[in-house]
């Protein structure tokens, strides 16, 4: 246990380090949010490395107790509210894309928007209680408070994610009846795997910390690339897939429409000479010039 839990720390900084490479840019309207997520997740590697270099300026078991007992560690602090802050942005872009895509209904959004501002504070809380120096992982405030938060924020990208995915399936299935399949399946995929993986990760960091394992604490670094990588994943994925549905659908609605029919008619014109009518009612010649009539059909 004395060089496991630095071991473990160091593990957990490298897969934040692999996660942290496979970020990517989205489209030019998540441009601003693509940059303060991403300047948050290089904050973070930073402060991860300055942490390791700190701990393993002596030795294995000072690395232990620099990590078992954190409290009053500005650095350990600062991480920390980092990982939050990039947590709070990661779930108001997916509060807003749920926002987006049932129609700017501000109504769908109000339970997981109350459930967002109480994550804020309750995170807020967790962390600042890491400022005192007696403050250890299991202190009775920091380790309610961020069981509380650890809720919160899976309650917030559960109903948030399952949202988006049922207006995607129940517009599938509205469009089912003209294309004769479900659409969106790319991206209903998409969302179940992305949130399935943020909340998956945050439920087993809140069961080791409910447990009074400080281990629960380890996957921080790599929990922060994952708020960043999954809203933009399925923002971009959704977005571009809905985009193509729509550019696709269009074209193949003007490809199936038949050409115009084009007429071209030449009435008939009588031309009659100049004939009393008495005359023609008599038997008079009334002479009539008549032309063909045309009526042509192109398609």
């Amino acid at each position: 246990m004395v060089e496991s839990l630095a071991r473990m720390y160091i593990t957990g900084i490298w897969l934040e380090a692999i996660l942290y490479g496979h970020h990517g840019a989205s489209r030019k309207t998540l441009l601003f949010s693509s940059v303060v997520q991403f300047s948050l997740a290089t904050a973070h590697v930073i402060i991860s490395l300055l942490e390791l270099m700190t701990a393993f300026a002596t030795s294995a078991s000072a690395a232990d107790n620099y990590f078992a007992d954190p409290g009053g560690n500005e650095l350990f602090v600062g991480g920390f509210f980092v990982y939050i802050v990039n947590t709070f942005a990661q779930e108001l872009l997916l509060i807003w894309r749920l926002y987006v895509i049932w129609g700017r209904d501000f109504k769908i959004c109000i339970i997981p928007f109350i459930l967002w501002m109480l994550h804020c504070i309750i995170a807020s809380i967790a962390v600042s209680g890491f400022m005192l120096a007696t403050a250890t992982p299991l202190t009775r405030n920091v380790h309610s408070y961020g069981l509380a938060g650890w809720g919160l924020e899976t309650g917030v990208n559960f109903l948030a994610s399952g949202g988006i995915a049922y207006r995607l399936w129940h517009a599938g299935r509205r469009t089912a009846v003209l294309t004769g399949r479900l659409n969106y399946k790319a991206s209903l995929f998409i969302i179940i795997e992305c949130g399935a993986l943020i909340t998956t990760c945050t439920a087993v960091m809140f069961a080791l910390y409910a447990a009074n394992k400080p281990e629960g604490l380890v996957g921080v670094g790599a929990a922060t690339q994952i708020a960043t990588t999954s809203p933009l994943l399925i923002i971009a994925r959704v977005g571009f897939s809905m985009s193509k549905r729509k550019t696709v659908t269009t074209a193949t609605t003007f490809s199936t429409l038949p050409n115009p029919l084009q007429m071209n008619v030449n009435g008939a014109s009588y031309t009659y000479k100049d004939y009393p009518l008495a005359d023609i009612s008599a038997g008079g010649s009334g002479l009539r010039d008549t032309k063909e009539t045309k009526i042509v059909i192109e398609a």
